[in-house]
């Protein structure tokens, strides 16, 4: 059964009121029911694999279900929020950790290199960003590690002079804020919400690669739950790039709108844009990557979204129900989410944009 708020539940919204799903927030994302429904309407019990796990969403909800799941992303800044999220943390050692950072006094002992991203944050509270950050990488503990980096990255994000607005960084002056008070303050946060949500389910496998050329063990997976990029002109990264270039030394990923590093075409219409045609091509390697390790009768949910350009639509949904078919799986459905209106400077419609959920299955040989 399609719940009622099916088109919410394919957003990120949802997480900003879930503990520690609402640690770092990521809009390109689904949230936690969608898993929730996933699981249950589709009998997932065996393994889950996230080829696009962004923010950790499927690995966290699996979880909190007591699922094993497999996740890794193109992003470093994805891959390490998820692991972040998913570990098996010991809040004694964060307790004694946090105590310590408490009796620190930040001092000035370096520099970001980063000319252009210094330019986003005052000079003081970049200065402290930069003793915690060389303060936690001292932390032995490799879990406690990775919690207090991702406090310290959603600090980071909080006083710079800017805000996320669509695809870019926009300049925005805000009150100068305390970094140490606000890191702790996070700290404090996930711990709680540590205690309020334990997840006893085994920590899933996440790492940082390529969904068209990561292969897994063949028919080895029970289910695939994942988003790939949407089809559209949107630099997926730019949005993230200061936290890419003072954590993980590089401001961009080769991951775009269309995944591909190069635009090279298929056989489609030719009218469909070519960087349509590169990022179906993409989505197709890591379809046949999903056949590939998918067991037989294993599921794939897929959320996709339709390209909006400026005189067409292009329905996305509907050619990778076709690319899968052409690969070997079985049609179960097509879930149309939410629909969106195309606009062309922002004021004439070009047409509806559907965002859909795709459900397909690896057959069952015949014996």
């Amino acid at each position: 059964m399609i719940p009622k708020d099916i088109r919410e539940l394919v957003t990120f919204v949802p997480n900003k009121a879930e503990p520690i799903h609402n640690w770092f927030y990521y809009k390109e994302g689904y949230s936690r029911k969608f898993i929730e429904w996933a699981v249950e309407e589709y009998n997932i019990t065996g393994t889950v694999v996230d080829p696009f796990c962004g923010v950790g969403t499927t690995l966290l909800a699996c979880k909190q279900l007591g699922i094993k799941s497999i996740g890794f992303d193109v992003s470093p800044l994805a891959a390490f929020v998820s692991e972040a999220k998913t570990r098996d943390f010991d809040l004694e050692k964060i307790r004694e950790t946090r105590d310590k950072f408490k009796e620190m006094k930040p001092r000035q002992i370096g520099k970001f290199k980063n000319k252009l991203i210094r330019r986003l944050f005052r000079e003081q509270q970049l200065d402290d960003i930069y003793f915690y950050y060389k303060e936690i990488d001292k932390i032995q503990d490799p879990k406690v590690r990775v919690l207090f980096l991702l406090a310290l990255i959603d600090t980071t994000s909080r006083v710079a002079n800017v805000v996320k607005v669509g695809g870019s960084l926009r300049k925005k002056k805000k009150p100068s804020m305390p970094v140490k008070k606000l890191l702790l303050g996070k700290v404090k946060k996930m711990m709680i919400d540590l205690k309020k949500s334990p997840a006893n389910g085994p920590e899933p496998d996440v790492w940082q690669d390529d969904a068209r050329i990561v292969k897994l063990e063949e028919n080895s997976v029970d289910a695939v739950i994942t988003s790939p990029p949407y089809l559209n002109k949107i630099e997926y990264t730019s949005v993230y790039k200061m936290e890419l270039g003072l954590f993980f030394k590089e401001q961009e990923t080769k991951l775009r709108a269309h995944i591909q590093d190069k635009a090279t075409g298929r056989d489609l219409d030719t009218k469909i844009p070519l960087i349509a045609k590169a990022y179906f091509d993409d989505i197709r390697k890591v379809m046949q990557n999903m056949f590939h390790y998918l067991k037989p009768g294993g599921k794939a949910l897929i959320v996709v979204g339709g390209g909006c350009f400026p005189y067409e639509v292009v329905e996305s949904d509907d050619i990778l129900i076709e690319d899968a078919e052409k690969i070997g799986f079985k049609k179960l459905d097509k879930i149309v989410a939410r629909c969106v209106h195309c606009m062309r400077h922002r004021t004439i419609k070009v047409g509806t944009v559907r965002e859909s959920i795709l459900v397909l299955e690896k057959p069952i040989e015949n014996p």
